[in-house]
């Protein structure tokens, strides 16, 4: 692949198109840019959502590092649509039209709805086709028991540390099913609200019981008192639990995750995580 230039916020032409149509077929559209040639502010926040997913500088700006990424990974949806006899075409990099007409007809085969895009479902479909657990179909629970057994053990030390530092809390969420994550994404989106979330059924750890939520109590009722959230996320921390607090796009006090070092694109391609 000849040299790809650095393009950023305000940049215009055939390389933004081919970026968008990327950041747009691998389903990192969440914020739902035109795909015309323009980078605007919509697809530099896309941009550093991707970069922040990947562990790169999270600048907004498309250099090398971030060409390769997100080329390697159209790559890697192509060959394997090849090998299941998918006409994806040659593996270029690129999602364009015939890569997004292979995905159309697999979704078709598999029951899924035909977008076109590699949203959870399909990436889960064609990257791990006889999953050992079947997560998809799982109900939601804010019961403890939900969750893998480590993440279980870790949440169970930090209710007992909140409890030692005069603390009311409890879990709100533990387990949350693929459907319930879409309804989330879907509000402030085409459904009424605000926008709490980025992440689609499947691409949020609450979808691996990797993460819960919970939140302090103050007469049968969960406080308005943002210093008791912060010092609740301070003793998650303590414990080894990562803390919605922290998160660079959706501040998110209520979270907390162990995520065991994979990304949800790992658990999503068949990476299991200890048990």
């Amino acid at each position: 692949m000849s040299t790809l230039p650095i393009i950023q916020l305000g940049s215009t032409g055939y390389y933004v198109r081919l970026y968008q149509m990327n950041l747009n077929g691998l389903a990192l559209n969440y914020n739902g840019f035109a795909i015309d040639g323009n980078f605007d502010i919509k697809t530099s926040n896309a941009t550093k959502n991707f970069q922040d997913r990947f562990d790169l500088v999270s600048d907004g700006i498309v250099g090398p590092d971030t060409w390769k990424v997100l080329t390697e990974n159209v790559k890697a949806v192509q060959k394997l649509l090849n090998s299941r006899g998918y006409r994806a075409g040659y593996p270029d990099g690129w999602f364009g039209a015939n890569t997004t007409q292979a995905v159309q007809q697999f979704q078709r085969d598999n029951g899924l709805y035909p977008s076109g895009i590699v949203e959870p479902r399909t990436r889960r479909r064609l990257f791990d086709p006889h999953p050992k657990h079947s997560y998809e179909v799982r109900p939601s629970s804010n019961d403890l028991s939900s969750l893998n057994p480590h993440v279980a053990a870790l949440a169970r030390r930090f209710l007992d540390l909140t409890r030692q530092n005069q603390l009311d809390v409890r879990i709100t969420y533990a387990f949350r099913s693929w459907d319930d994550q879409d309804r989330l994404f879907a509000q402030g989106r085409w459904l009424p609200g605000d926008i709490v979330t980025n992440a689609r059924g499947g691409d949020s750890y609450h979808n691996w019981g990797l993460a819960f939520d919970a939140a302090p109590y103050e007469n049968g009722e969960i406080t308005t008192d943002n210093e008791k959230f912060i010092k609740m996320g301070r003793l998650g921390q303590q414990v080894g639990l990562e803390w919605g607090g922290t998160f660079k796009s959706i501040v998110d006090y209520p979270h907390f995750q162990y995520t065991f070092g994979l990304k949800t694109w790992d658990l999503l391609n068949g990476v299991t995580p200890p048990a």
